[in-house]
């Protein structure tokens, strides 16, 4: 884990990298949480006649990775997420192993605010899953 505490800590162009699996826990506390119980996300069945190999799971999950990986890993503590803008790109499966890379892009002293782009990649499929451009500011 990489704690930054002040913006002058970290430079344009720093990268890190952390690793999330949509687990059954991870799922099913989703699931319980904000109810979206589309036939998608639930019904393998389904999910097969729509054309996946299995139930897709909830592309949210995926931000809440990103919240996780910005207030725990990087830049971790006292920070508070602005903005986060993701592109969906694969859907994901259940058990699948997901790598989230950083690279900041862009570091405002005067506001305390980092901006970075996150690659959220399916490990388990080989393919990427997500993009997204975050700015988060440092307390």
């Amino acid at each position: 884990m990489t704690h930054i505490r002040a913006v002058g800590d970290v430079q344009e162009g720093f990268r890190t990298a952390h690793r999330y699996t949509i687990s059954p826990a991870v799922y099913e506390h989703f699931l319980a949480a904000f109810g979206d119980t589309n036939r998608l996300h639930v019904d393998d069945q389904f999910a097969r006649r729509c054309g996946f190999p299995e139930k897709v799971m909830h592309g949210v999950i995926l931000n809440g990775f990103i919240s996780h990986f910005v207030g725990v890993h990087f830049p971790g503590d006292a920070t508070l997420l602005h903005s986060v803008n993701t592109q969906f790109k694969t859907p994901c499966h259940l058990g699948d192993e997901i790598l989230i890379e950083a690279t900041v892009t862009q570091v405002t002293d005067s506001v305390r605010v980092v901006t970075m782009d996150l690659v959220v990649t399916n490990a388990t499929r080989g393919r990427v899953a997500a993009k997204s451009k975050v700015q988060v500011g440092l307390r």
